[in-house]
C-alpha cells in the first residue's frame, strides 16, 4: 500500500503546486502521470515497467524544472531517461510475440522515426529518436497476438500506450529540431495519455475481461493521436503520419475486435454442437452396451471442441477407442483414469470446464451401460436375458431389412445338463453353464445376438449368414465346448442345435416362426441321439 499512497500524495503535491489552470500545468502534468503510473505498477509487483516509467517521470519532472527555471540542460538528467528506457525495453522484450504480419502495417511510423534521428540540430535527442525506432520494431511483433490469439484488453491498452508515446516523442523531436518546440503545443496529451494507457495495459495484461471499455478506450487515444498533431504550427509531415498511425491503428484495431467477435461466436457454435453430442450420448443408441461405444460417441462429442482429439481412454474398464499418443489431457471421473488423447498439442487454450464436463458425461452414460447390463443381461453368463433379446430385437431387425442381409436362428441345448446337476451339484452345472457363454460371446460377432433363452438353453441370432453358414458356426462351438473339460466331470460334454431362417426377416413375427421352427429342429436332434446340429 506505500506505493499507492506515495502516488496519492504526489498527485495531490503537484495539483497543489501546480493547478490544471497554470501556465505550466501542461509541462508537469506528463511526469506526474509517469510518476504515478510507476508507482501504481511497482504497487502491482510489476517491476519492470513500473521501473520503467517511474524513470521517465523523474527525468521528464527534472528537465520540466529546469525549463521552468530557465537553466541549461544537465547531463545528470539522462541517466534517468536512460534507465527508464532500458526497463522498458526488458520489459517489452519479456512479452510473448508472434511472427509480424498485420501489425507490419504500423512500421511505417518506425522508420519516420529513423528518418527524423538523421535531423541535425538533436543532440542527445538522436539516441532516444532511434530508441523509440526500436522500440516500435519491438512493439510489433507483441501487437499481432490480437489477431492470431485473440483480442486482450490489457495487450491492446498497454500497444495504444506504446504507440502514443513513442509518436508524442518522435513528433516533439520533429518539432524541436525545426523552429523549436512550441508552448502549449498539446503535443503533451499524447506523453501522458501513453503513460496513463501503458499503466492500464500492464495492469490488466493478463486479459481481463472488460470487452467494451478496453477497445473503447484504446480507440479514443488513437483518434486523439490526429487530433493532437494537427494543431497549428505542426508541419504536414508530421500531420500525415498522425493521420496515418491513428488510421491504421484505429482500423487494425477494429478489425482485431472483429476477429475476437467471429471467434467468439464460432467457440459458440462448437459448445453448441458439443452440448448437442453429449446430450445424444446414451445407450439407448448405440448398438449394443458396450462402454466401447459410449467412449467413441464421447470422443465424436469431443472433437467439436478439440479438433486434435484422436483417442479415449478409460483404465479399469474396457477402454481405449482410437489411438493413444504423447499428448493426453486427463478426464475427471471419480475413481477411474480416464485420458484424453491429442494428435498434437492444442494451439488453442483448453476451454474451461470442458474436460469436467466431458468426464461426468462420460461416467453417467457409463453408469447406464452398467445398470442396462445387469438389467438386460445374464449375471452368470454373461449374455443376453430374455429381456435383452426384446430389447437389442428391433435393433438387428432394422439393420438386416436396411441391408438386406439374412438372419439365421440357432437354439442350443447341452445334452444330459440334469445328470451334471444331480451327479455333480449345482455349482458345478453353473461353470459349464459359462463355459459354453463364453465359447459363445468368442464366436459371435458385435452384430449377432447370444441369448440365455432358458435353463441350458442358448439362443443365437447371426446377422448377415444363411443356414449354412450358420451350421458352420455351431460346428465350431460344439468342437470347441467337446474339446474342454469342466472338472470333476471325467468325459466330453456335448451339445444339440436346431438352426432355421438364413433369409431376410420381415418382422418380429417371422423370427417367433422362425425361432419354433428352430426348437422342432432341437428336438428332432435330440430325438435321433443328440451331439449334432439340424437344420429345420
Amino acid at each position: 500500500m506505500v506505493p499507492y499512497g506515495l502516488g496519492l500524495l504526489a498527485l495531490l503535491l503537484f495539483l497543489g503546486v501546480f493547478p490544471p489552470t497554470a501556465p505550466w500545468s501542461d509541462r508537469f502534468l506528463v511526469p506526474l502521470v509517469a510518476l504515478g503510473g510507476g508507482l501504481f505498477l511497482l504497487g502491482q509487483r510489476q517491476a519492470g515497467w513500473g521501473l520503467g516509467l517511474l524513470l521517465l517521470g523523474l527525468g521528464d519532472l527534472a528537465w520540466t524544472w529546469e525549463e521552468v527555471r530557465g537553466l541549461p540542460r544537465g547531463l545528470g538528467l539522462e541517466f534517468p531517461y536512460l534507465f527508464g528506457y532500458a526497463a522498458l525495453t526488458w520489459s517489452l522484450l519479456r512479452l510473448p510475440p508472434s511472427p509480424p504480419r498485420l501489425s507490419l502495417l504500423l512500421l511505417p511510423l518506425g522508420l519516420w522515426g529513423l528518418a527524423i534521428a538523421l535531423r541535425p540540430g538533436l543532440g542527445l535527442d538522436r539516441i532516444y529518436i532511434l530508441w523509440d525506432a526500436l522500440l516500435l520494431l519491438l512493439l510489433l511483433p507483441r501487437l499481432e497476438p490480437l489477431f492470431s490469439h485473440g483480442f486482450q484488453g490489457g495487450r491492446a491498452l498497454l500497444g495504444v500506450g506504446f504507440l502514443l508515446f513513442l509518436v508524442g516523442d518522435m513528433a516533439y523531436a520533429f518539432l524541436a529540431a525545426g523552429e523549436g518546440y512550441p508552448t502549449g503545443h498539446p503535443v503533451h496529451l499524447l506523453w501522458t495519455l501513453g503513460y496513463a494507457f501503458l499503466t492500464l495495459g500492464v495492469a490488466e495484461a493478463q486479459g481481463a475481461n472488460r470487452p467494451f471499455l478496453h477497445p473503447a478506450l484504446a480507440l479514443g487515444g488513437l483518434f486523439l493521436m490526429p487530433a493532437a498533431l494537427t494543431q497549428e504550427p505542426t508541419p504536414w509531415g508530421v500531420r500525415f503520419l498522425a493521420l496515418y498511425g491513428g488510421l491504421v491503428g484505429g482500423l487494425g484495431l477494429l478489425y482485431a475486435v472483429h476477429l475476437e467477435w467471429r471467434r467468439t461466436e464460432e467457440q459458440g457454435k462448437r459448445w453448441t454442437r458439443f452440448l448437442e453430442a453429449l446430450a445424444r450420448l446414451s445407450p439407448s443408441v448405440t448398438q449394443t452396451l458396450s462402454p466401447e461405444a459410449v467412449l467413441l460417441g464421447a470422443l465424436e462429442a469431443a472433437r467439436h471442441l478439440l479438433p486434435q482429439a484422436v483417442g479415449l481412454e478409460v483404465r479399469g474398464r474396457r477402454g481405449l477407442v482410437g489411438e493413444r499418443t504423447p499428448h493426453s489431457l486427463p478426464i475427471p471421473l471419480n475413481g477411474d483414469s480416464a485420458y484424453l488423447f491429442l494428435k498434437e498439442p492444442s494451439p488453442e487454450s483448453i476451454p474451461p470446464g470442458f474436460l469436467s464436463l466431458l468426464g461426468e458425461r462420460i461416467k453417467q452414460v457409463l453408469k447406464q451401460v452398467e445398470w442396462g447390463t445387469l438389467a438386460l443381461t445374464d449375471p452368470l453368463t454373461g449374455l443376453l436375458n430374455r429381456r435383452g433379446l426384446e430389447a437389442e430385437l428391433p435393433k438387428l431387425l432394422a439393420l438386416a431389412r436396411r441391408y438386406q442381409a439374412p438372419v439365421s436362428v440357432v437354439l442350443l441345448d447341452i445334452d444330459h445338463f440334469k445328470r451334471v446337476n444331480d451327479t455333480y451339484g449345482h455349482p458345478v452345472g453353473d461353470e459349464v453353464l459359462k463355459l459354453l457363454g463364453r465359447i459363445l460371446q468368442a464366436s459371435t460377432r458385435r452384430e449377432d445376438l447370444a441369448v440365455r433363452y432358458g435353463g441350458e438353453e442358448f439362443l443365437l441370432l447371426l446377422y448377415g449368414a444363411d443356414r449354412q453358414a450358420a451350421k458352420e458356426v455351431v460346428e465350431r462351438i460344439r468342437y470347441r465346448f467337446r474339446t474342454q473339460r469342466v472338472e470333476p466331470i471325467p468325459y466330453p460334454l456335448t451339445l444339440s442345435a436346431g438352426i432355421a431362417g438364413g433369409e431376410v426377416p420381415e418382422g418380429e413375427e417371422v423370427l417367433e416362426e422362425w425361432i419354433l421352427r428352430a426348437d422342432y429342429a432341437l428336438l428332432r436332434a435330440k430325438e435321433t441321439g443328440r451331439d449334432r446340429v439340424t437344420l429345420a
